[in-house]
């Protein structure tokens, strides 16, 4: 679920939030609606040259499997499967193959919620606890006064533990994800900071259901199968599911990869999102996310001739509300650029804009975004851990088209092919520096810690364990300790004890816990 480059300009050591952006200025002034639209277009001898130009940079990156779609209202004008579906099988992507979207799930979320704003039955600015009495902020003012379009927008004010939904997101039920938002930090007044939140998020996902009196631990499967019946299934997506892990549930599906430290790319366990659905669930596949970027520039009216939101209702979800900060060297032409509720939207300078949103999950990220002043919409597919190297991907196809169809963001690709090289070659060099572990130091760690983790020794290395995810480590010479393959490569770790001599593990600036019982 991941704001622009977690791996370029943080918003985090989590990856669930990775930011983009666009700009206008080759535009000629004056230039129509239609005449751009039909710039966009162009041939297809050009569209050609485009997919020949990112499948050079797909394998410039030695990616494992992508896929790449360029969309406008009324038909799709390019889609590119890219390399396969795991390096032990060598079996070709396709459009239907399914991939992990990660966070843009959430603007399908407020999607969900638009389509009850429609039938009346809930309101942007109605107050949340008035749509659920049962609803508890960390501060009684911000239980009585936050409004159902806060929880969607990523300014209540309220931060969140960087572990929180960044690590344990398969651990809480639904109940429990919604009693803790009364824990959560207060850092801000509401509307005045751009704060990443997924619990929050998460919980403005399940509204309508609590609206509606829904509770209780099935209530994600619940919000799967709403999802399902008011979006999916109208929207024509029809291979897309709420899951955490495709094996067993489809058959063409992508396994995730994200480089260790010496390069190589490593195939990962599928992360659990769990109750955290509403906030980056979505399996799906490069058509399915076609037609869904598809109905956003037909105005909420599907490829199948539905009508899945009002025109009125998802213009309210694209409004940006909250600043965000966009670099500079990656977004030249900005203007400005905002969050909005499940979506990110950038404006530029002669008037084009970009509506946008992100994700990144263990060893997938993604991209889906449309130009709607121009009619031209994108996805990128990416089996690829977004750190550290994940997003650029998307970054190089996104500023690819608009610098050759528009004249934006010029040079920006090549800066962001630059960059991947440097990110990698940090890795390496990283890499280069760890040493095999001491197992006459490390034993006294071993065992079980707060949090589901469990530490173990494995060959020359230890194994940090949490669920599925395995995080290798390492020692740097200053006698800490280095992920060197995972869901967090590059991520320090100390070993120490706390004043009573209970071991404690720390992944620096992420989680902290203590041992609970050693393996023997």
């Amino acid at each position: 679920m991941d704001p622009h480059a977690a791996a370029v300009t943080s918003n985090g050591p989590t990856r669930r939030t990775v930011l983009r952006g666009l700009a206008a200025g080759g535009l000629a002034a004056g230039l129509s609606t239609r005449s751009s639209s039909a710039l966009a277009a162009g041939t297809a001898d050009g569209w050609k040259a485009f997919a020949g130009q990112v499948r050079a940079e797909f394998e410039a990156m030695g990616l494992v499997g992508a896929a790449v779609a360029v969309v406008s209202s009324d038909r799709v004008l390019l889609t590119l499967p890219l390399g396969v579906r795991n390096l032990a099988g060598g079996v070709p992507v396709t459009p239907s193959t399914r991939f992990l979207v990660a966070s843009t799930t959430k603007s399908m979320s407020s999607l969900l919620v638009a389509t009850y704003v429609d039938q009346g039955r809930l309101a942007w600015d109605q107050r949340v606890i008035d749509a659920w009495p049962g609803f508890r902020a960390p501060t009684d003012e911000l239980t009585h006064t936050l409004k159902v379009r806060d929880l969607l927008g990523m300014a209540s004010g309220i931060d969140e533990p960087p572990a929180l939904s960044g690590l344990h997101e398969g651990d809480p039920t639904a109940p429990q994800l919604l009693q803790s938002l009364v824990n959560l930090p207060v850092k801000a007044p509401p509307n005045t900071t751009f704060i990443y939140n997924n619990t929050v998020f998460s919980a403005g996902g399940y509204l309508p259901l609590l609206h509606s009196g829904m509770s209780g631990d099935n209530l994600t499967g619940l919000f799967a199968d709403d999802l399902r019946q008011r979006l999916y299934g109208p929207a024509g997506m029809t291979g897309a599911v709420i899951a955490d892990d495709p094996r067993g549930l489809v058959a063409d599906f992508m396994t995730g990869y994200g480089p260790d430290l010496t390069g190589a790319n490593t195939q990962l366990a599928y992360g659990p999102v769990g109750s955290y659905a509403p906030a980056g669930g979505t399996l799906a596949s490069l058509d399915d996310m076609a037609a869904y970027v598809r109905m956003q520039l037909r105005q909420g009216l599907s490829v199948t001739g539905h009508r899945v939101v009002s025109v009125q209702n998802l213009a309210e979800c694209w409004k940006p509300h909250i600043p965000i900060p966009v670099s500079p060297e990656l977004d030249p032409d900005v203007t400005a650029s905002g969050y909005a509720m499940g979506w990110i939207h950038n404006q530029y300078c002669g008037g084009t804009s970009l509506i946008w949103h992100n994700g990144g999950i263990d060893g997938f990220t993604s991209f889906i975004g449309f130009l709607p002043e121009h009619d031209l919409g994108l996805v990128v597919l990416n089996a690829m851990n977004p750190t550290p190297t994940g997003v650029f991907f998307y970054l190089y196809v996104l500023n690819l088209l608009l610098g050759e169809r528009f004249g934006l963001n010029k040079g920006v690709a090549a800066k962001v092919h630059t960059q991947y090289v440097a990110a990698l070659d940090a890795l390496r060099a990283l890499g280069r520096r760890t040493r095999p572990v001491n197992p006459t130091l490390t034993e006294p760690f071993l065992g079980f810690y707060e949090g589901g983790y469990r530490l173990t020794p494995q060959g020359d290395h230890l194994d940090l364990q949490l669920g599925p995810r395995i995080m290798p480590l390492r020692v740097l010479p200053d006698g800490t300790y280095v992920v060197t393959a995972g869901l967090l490569p590059e991520t320090r770790v100390l070993l120490n004890r706390d004043p009573d001599h209970t071991p404690r593990i720390e992944l620096v600036g992420l989680d902290t816990v203590r041992r609970t019982v050693g393996l023997r």
